[in-house]
C-alpha cells in the first residue's frame, strides 16, 4: 500500500501532494476562475436595472474577472452609483473596455474599474452632472445645494490624476472635455505613473515609521 510522505509544515490549503519518496514532489491545487462579461451599450438607468450585475459582483471572488464592454452616452447618476459601489466592493478584478462612446456617467464608471482598455475608436466626454428638481423654493434650494456638494466630491475623486486640477475646476463650472483614443491612453498612462509614485512614497513612509518605532522600543530609560 502506497502512502504519501508526511511533510513537516504541510497545510491542507496547499493542496494535494504529488511525488515519490526519493524524488522532489509538488503540491497540486485547482482553483476555479470565472470571467464575466457585461455589455453597457445604452444609457445608465435606475439602480434596479443593475440588481443582477451588482449581485454578481458581490459574489465574485478574487480569482474571477469582470469585463465591462462600454459604448454608452451616459445617463442617470443613481444607476451609475449602484454599479460603482458594486465595483468598489467586489473581490474580482474589473476591466473597462472602451469600444466606442464613453461619455458622462460612462466615463466615470470606467475610471472606477481596476484597469481600462482603450480601443482605437474610443472617445470620452467628461462634464458636470446634469439634474432637475421641483417643489417649493426652499426645497429646491436645499436640493440644489446638496446635489452640488455631493456631485463635486464625486467628480473630483473620480477624475483625480486623470484630469488636471484646473480641468476639474473648469469642468465643474461648465466646461465639456472631449478626448479621443490617444488622449485617453496618454492620460491613463500618466495617472498610472502618479499612483505608482504615490504608492512607493507610502511604502517608504511606512518603513521609516517602522524603523522609528523599533528604535523607540529598544531604547531603555536610564536608572538613577
Amino acid at each position: 500500500m502506497n502512502k504519501k510522505p508526511i511533510l513537516t509544515g504541510q497545510d491542507e490549503d496547499d493542496g494535494e501532494f504529488t511525488g515519490g519518496k526519493n524524488t522532489l514532489g509538488y503540491f497540486v491545487k485547482q482553483k476555479v476562475a470565472t470571467q464575466y462579461t457585461v455589455t453597457i451599450d445604452e444609457p445608465f438607468v435606475s439602480p434596479s436595472y443593475y440588481r443582477g450585475v451588482v449581485s454578481m459582483l458581490m459574489s465574485a471572488n478574487e480569482e474571477d474577472s469582470v469585463i465591462f464592454l462600454i459604448n454608452s452616452p451616459g445617463g442617470q447618476l443613481n444607476g451609475l452609483l449602484a454599479l460603482v459601489e458594486g465595483v468598489k466592493m467586489t473581490d474580482a478584478t474589473t476591466m473597462a473596455v472602451l469600444i466606442g462612446e464613453c461619455a458622462s456617467a460612462a466615463s466615470m464608471f470606467a475610471l472606477h474599474c481596476d484597469t481600462v482598455f482603450v480601443s482605437d475608436n474610443a472617445t470620452m466626454l467628461c462634464h458636470n452632472i446634469s439634474y432637475g428638481t421641483g417643489g417649493k423654493g426652499s426645497d429646491i434650494l436645499s436640493h440644489v445645494q446638496h446635489v452640488s456638494k455631493t456631485s463635486e466630491k464625486l467628480l473630483r475623486k473620480t477624475y483625480e490624476h486623470f484630469l488636471t486640477e484646473k480641468e476639474i475646476d473648469e469642468m465643474i463650472n461648465g466646461r465639456e472635455i472631449y478626448l479621443d483614443a490617444d488622449e485617453i491612453k496618454e492620460r491613463l498612462d500618466k495617472k498610472s505613473k502618479i499612483l505608482e509614485n504615490l504608492e512607493k512614497k507610502e511604502e517608504q513612509a511606512q518603513k521609516r515609521a517602522s524603523r522609528s518605532k523599533k528604535t523607540t522600543t529598544t531604547e531603555q530609560p536610564e536608572e538613577d
